[in-house]
């Protein structure tokens, strides 16, 4: 589904915990004001906080939030605007803060002085039930488990930490432990040209990133949500994956710009079951 609007009115329109994800990257505080409009820092947590609300009251127990969200440099000095709306989010909203993510992309080979290069951006998970009953699959991304792995866990006794970290590592179950974890570090860089459709944007979700989420915390047939969808790339994922999804955005040239792509990516699906039959 693809809805053109605002997303503080169109959430109010879907059924309570009706959303099993919602993962969404909203307009940065004074950035790309040609794009979004821009929103100041010192309004910014006030202008979110009714569309917390809503995102709370529509997501399911077993649901997460991912937010993507990095605050910006003035005067040589980061801004403390995204730490507020984390705090606020928590504090004020209720949420539980499960973790950061940290997002590894490429970064522009110059930089400031003092600074170096911007090589990575948070992604802050949010639940409202309990953690043990989120939609958790946690070896979806997972990577192989060498012999040399399995054997150094098998020499290391964990099963019981006194950190309080609540991280257990039986050392018996790496005996046939075919598949690791990853870590909440994701490497995912945007891999595109000038010639796709998604460089009509100026801010565009990789693929590989949206992908982690999805196949980590839904199963097919879950609904997906993006409140600010931008290009549409959690759709496009989602079709590949066999989700559902709902993607709202109040910019029309955002919204013809996803129909074009979602398009294009269900004439590349069909090409590919042609060719497997």
């Amino acid at each position: 589904m693809i809805i053109h609007g605002y997303s503080e009115n169109e959430l109010k329109k879907l059924s309570d915990n009706s959303i099993d994800l919602i993962i969404t990257s909203p307009p940065y505080a004074e950035r790309r004001k040609n794009t979004y409009g821009g929103i100041p820092e010192d309004k910014y947590v006030e202008w979110f906080k009714p569309i917390a609300i809503e995102i709370k009251r529509i997501l399911k127990p077993t649901g997460s939030f991912f937010l993507n969200i990095k605050p910006h440099t003035t005067n040589g000095e980061r801004s403390l605007y995204v730490f507020d709306l984390v705090l606020m989010l928590k504090r004020e909203l209720g949420f539980n803060f499960v973790e950061e993510y940290c997002w590894i992309k490429n970064p522009f080979p110059t930089g400031t002085h003092g600074r170096f290069k911007n090589g990575f951006e948070p992604v802050y998970h949010f639940i409202k039930g309990p953690l043990k009953k989120i939609t958790f699959n946690p070896l979806a991304c997972g990577t192989p488990v060498s012999e040399e792995t399995k054997s150094r866990a098998f020499r290391k006794n964990c099963k019981i930490p006194t950190n309080g970290s609540g991280m257990i590592v039986d050392r018996d179950n790496f005996k046939n432990l075919e598949f690791a974890r990853p870590s909440n570090v994701i490497k995912a860089n945007n891999v595109t040209n000038q010639f796709t459709l998604k460089m009509k944007h100026s801010a565009v979700f990789p693929e590989k990133l949206v992908e982690f989420f999805v196949k980590s915390f839904t199963n097919e047939g879950d609904i997906v949500l993006d409140l600010f969808a931008g290009s549409g790339t959690v759709g496009i994922v989602c079709e590949e994956l066999n989700r559902n999804y709902i993607l709202i955005d109040k910019e029309e040239y955002n919204i013809q710009l996803i129909k074009e792509r979602l398009k294009e990516k269900r004439i590349e699906l069909s090409k590919i079951d042609d060719n497997n039959f």
